[in-house]
């Protein structure tokens, strides 16, 4: 398992909740932030990016296809290295 570093930006999904969703990503120590979402604002921002991500592939398929496979060229290999990731928990 690889530990978060110090200095990141860190979104948290129900943080109202037992289990919250920690997403976080490596930051400098000027960018670092913490933005805690509870469950009523954490759906809206799921429900949010997914009707996003419907629109886009509704507008552009093809470009969605593309975006969605440069994101994960790029997300894949930071998680690997302990750079961006996930964890459940307090």
């Amino acid at each position: 398992m690889i530990v978060p570093p110090k200095d990141r930006i860190e979104v948290v999904l129900m943080a109202d909740q037992p289990n919250p969703t920690h997403l976080w990503l490596q930051s400098t120590t000027e960018l670092a932030r913490r933005y805690d979402f509870n469950k009523e604002k954490s759906f809206r921002v799921i429900a949010g990016a997914v009707a996003l991500l419907l629109f886009m592939f509704f507008l552009s398929p093809g470009g969605t296809v593309i975006l969605l496979l440069l994101s994960l060229i790029i997300f894949f290999p930071l998680s690997l290295v302990g750079m961006a990731g996930y964890f459940r928990g307090s």
